[in-house]
């Protein structure tokens, strides 16, 4: 059942304003609403990232410093201040819920412009290794820096995608 409600807070997530939904089922989903005009080259794109909301506290942080980290590898240029001036904020909701035999962790990150438009959006899932009650307990760091590195490996493509 919890599988079943997240499923479709997911497609919730998913649905606000997008103008089609497709891919969903198959894991990583990119979908590019606008060109990246703002940027007149891809090496001078900034991201910064929100803090996500509704995890626990240190798995929000050890997230934010592998996508750090995995974007760094992937040549981005990231802005980690607070309040840090970017082209574009990524805004990620993650959720996670228990299985039998393991939990399953739902996340889709948003890319804003200046404006606070979206103009992309990344999204997909990662199911963990074992289940230890609390669905974020059993989310390990691997997991953790498989969805940093699938993060960090799509906007790269889509930031040149169109270079």
């Amino acid at each position: 059942m919890r599988v079943v409600l997240a499923l479709l807070l997911t497609l919730a997530l998913t649905a606000c304003d997008a103008p089609r939904l497709t891919g969903l089922a198959t894991g990583v989903q990119n979908n590019a609403y606008s060109p990246i005009a703002a940027v007149g080259r891809p090496e001078e794109a900034t991201f910064a990232f929100a803090p996500f909301p509704g995890m626990p506290g240190n798995v929000a942080d050890e997230l934010l410093r592998r996508i750090w980290r995995r974007s760094e590898d992937e040549g981005l240029t990231i802005i980690k201040r607070p309040g840090g001036k970017a082209l574009f904020q990524v805004e990620g909701t993650l959720t996670a819920v228990s299985e039998d035999t393991n939990s399953l962790v739902f996340y889709v990150f948003d890319v804003k412009d200046v404006s606070g438009r979206r103009v992309h959006r990344i999204s997909g899932t990662k199911r963990s290794s074992s289940t230890e009650g609390d669905p974020w307990s059993s989310v390990s760091e691997g997991d953790l820096d498989i969805i940093a590195r699938r993060l960090a490996a799509r906007l790269r493509a889509w930031l040149y995608s169109d270079a």
